[in-house]
Order: structure tokens, then C-alpha cells, then sequence
């Protein structure tokens, strides 16, 4: 087979295989317009602002004058301290702001007060009392800076308010616990690339109330960060390697599609003689009989027949097998069945 035949290809399959091409070609193109002219547009997020607060508390107590304890005795902060002995509590808040850049910033504080009284009842505590005073008035102030201070120092007298508590346990006869509570608080604002942001804390100091002895807790040498980030769209630029990609797909994609329109059709004509003798021979393999001479006439009635259905009738009836020899070079077949004298012949041929 020389190189021009090798290639050929059927007509159906050239046709289905130009049509594939041109759809990829139309594909390609339209991705590559579309690498062009198209800005991808993402989202990503940008830390912008970084604060910090901080905020710590100490205090001094104040004895009144007694036989028991000075002034001096009672600086060691872990000890509890005896409630009727105490005149008053100096007590210094102390609040930092601390952000990673200058911005201007607004921000206001107070300092509240706050008696509350619990009464506990078959396991479960039960608010009875919550009384709040103002200790310091709401301070505003605006500046330019990257740092906010504030200290403030609160006397607190709360003899009074112990003896309340007292005196309510007494008249009710009710076992209560109290505490009196100092909460400063600080709110701040600034805004960052038209992003404004709002901070705000509440630090508490607690001080027990009504007890033999007082003690004093709260948020002590705490500090948290807060991390502030801004969403932007992106855009992306046409990705060079994925053009470039799409150049050399298109372009192998037009050689096959050239490659297939020269392509030479290959007419196959259908061999009918071949066909219908594969045939017979495929559906009556166990009634045939190959031979390899050509039958004998002589002294025999030959009786032929138009259709290979009569002689395979005959074979069926008679209990004889077919005999069939072939001529290739001619394309001619004979199958015959033998009955005494006679033979029942029917000749395949193109």
C-alpha cells in the first residue's frame, strides 16, 4: 500500500473530525479574546490598623486611727484587709492606648460605680440590689497621635455603704453577699482609608462590701490587640502564558483542520458475493461440508435451485450434508446435496 492510500479516511469520519476542529478553533479563539480584553477582578484583605489597650489599677489603703494596724502594715496587697479599720481606698486607674500609627483620634472616658447585693436562694443567686453613681464625669478630648493616656486617681469612702448593707441584713434578717464595683469606661474612634473604627473597654475593679474582712480584684494588668483589615478589588492582568498557550493550541488546531480537508476521501465498496457467502457459511457451519473438487455431474440428475433456503430445506429432510466447494478466483461458489442419483445444487456467485 503506497503513502497516498495509507492516509485516506472515510468520508463520515473526515466530516465528523472537521467539525470537532473548527468547534475547538471557535473555543480557543473566544478564550483567547477573552485573556485580551477581559481584568480579573479579585478580592484580598490588607491589615490597615493595629491597636492595643492596656490597662492596670493600684490603690492604697487607708486606716483610721486604731491600737491594731498602721497605715504602713497594710502596703502587702495579699493580705485581706479588716473592714471596719479601713477610712478609704485611694485607688489609680491607669489606661493605654497604643496604636501602629498617627491617625486623629476622639475618645471620651468615665468612671461609674456600681453597689450590687446577691441573695442566694436553694443553690441559685438572685440580684436584689443595683444601685449606680457617677464617681467621674464623662471627659472628651480629641488629638493627633498614635498613643492615648489616661490616669485617674478615686478616693473611695464606703463606710456608709457598708454600714447600709449591714443595717438591711440586720432589719431583714436575710444573709446577702455585696461588693461595690469601679468600672472605667473608655471609648475611642478613629477612621483608616474611609474606615472607621470604634473601640471601646470597660476595666472593673470589685471591692467586697458587709464582710469581717475586704478584699480587692479586678482586671489587673490586662492587654488585648486588635488587628483592623480593609477589603480591596484587585484586578489581575491578563495572564501572558496562558495567550501564549492558546496561540499554539489555535494554531495546531488549523494545521490538523487544513490536514483533514486534503485528506482523500476512501470509497469502500461493499464485496456482495463475499458478504452473502460469509454469510451462509456463519449460519450453516454445522451443516457444510468443505470439499475440495468441484462436483461430479455425470450419471446424476442435477436439480438446481434459485435460493440457498431450498438446499439447506432439502438437507434438513433428507439428512445429508451440504457440500460446498469454492472457486475464490472466480468468486463462485457450489453447495450441493447428494440423494441417491440425484443432486441438489444451488450456485453462489457474483
Amino acid at each position: 500500500m503506497n503513502t497516498r492510500e495509507k492516509y485516506k479516511i472515510r468520508k463520515s469520519t473526515k466530516y465528523v473530525i472537521i467539525l470537532i476542529l473548527i468547534i475547538l478553533i471557535v473555543f480557543s479563539l473566544s478564550n483567547l479574546i477573552i485573556e485580551f480584553h477581559h481584568e480579573k477582578m479579585s478580592l484580598t484583605n490588607k491589615q490597615i490598623y493595629q491597636y492595643t489597650n492596656k490597662f492596670n489599677y493600684d490603690y492604697q489603703i487607708n486606716l483610721i486611727s486604731n491600737k491594731y494596724l498602721t497605715d504602713k502594715e497594710v502596703e502587702n496587697k495579699d493580705l485581706a484587709y479588716v473592714t471596719d479599720l479601713i477610712d478609704n481606698i485611694k485607688l489609680n486607674l491607669n489606661y493605654e492606648y497604643l496604636a501602629d500609627k498617627e491617625t486623629e483620634v476622639k475618645y471620651n472616658y468615665s468612671i461609674i460605680g456600681k453597689m450590687q447585693a446577691f441573695y442566694t436562694k436553694d443553690g441559685e443567686e438572685q440580684k436584689i440590689w443595683d444601685k449606680e453613681e457617677t464617681l467621674l464625669d464623662e471627659k472628651n478630648f480629641e488629638k493627633v497621635s498614635n498613643n492615648i493616656t489616661i490616669n485617674e486617681i478615686i478616693l473611695l469612702d464606703l463606710k456608709d455603704k457598708n454600714d447600709l448593707i449591714n443595717s438591711f441584713k440586720q432589719q431583714l434578717g436575710m444573709s446577702i453577699n455585696a461588693k461595690y464595683t469601679v468600672i472605667l469606661k473608655v471609648q475611642t474612634s478613629t477612621n483608616i482609608e474611609e474606615k472607621d473604627i470604634t473601640n471601646e473597654i470597660k476595666p472593673i475593679v470589685n471591692i467586697n462590701l458587709a464582710e469581717k474582712t475586704t478584699k480587692i480584684t479586678g482586671d489587673n494588668n490586662i492587654e488585648n490587640t486588635e488587628y483592623i483589615s480593609k477589603q480591596y478589588n484587585a484586578s489581575e492582568k491578563s495572564n501572558a502564558l496562558l495567550i501564549i498557550f492558546n496561540l499554539i493550541l489555535i494554531a495546531g488546531e488549523i494545521a490538523l483542520l487544513r490536514y483533514a480537508i486534503k485528506a482523500k476521501v476512501k470509497n469502500t465498496i461493499r464485496n456482495e458475493y463475499k458478504y452473502e457467502l460469509n454469510r451462509i457459511l456463519r449460519i450453516c457451519q454445522d451443516k457444510i461440508v468443505k470439499v475440495s473438487t468441484k462436483p461430479n455431474d455425470e450419471g446424476l440428475e442435477v436439480v438446481h435451485v434459485k435460493d440457498f433456503g431450498e438446499i439447506l430445506k432439502v438437507s434438513e429432510e433428507l439428512f445429508k450434508p451440504i457440500l460446498y466447494y469454492s472457486e475464490p478466483e472466480n468468486e463462485k461458489a457450489w453447495f450441493s446435496v447428494m440423494s441417491g442419483k440425484t443432486s441438489y445444487r444451488y450456485i453462489l456467485e457474483k
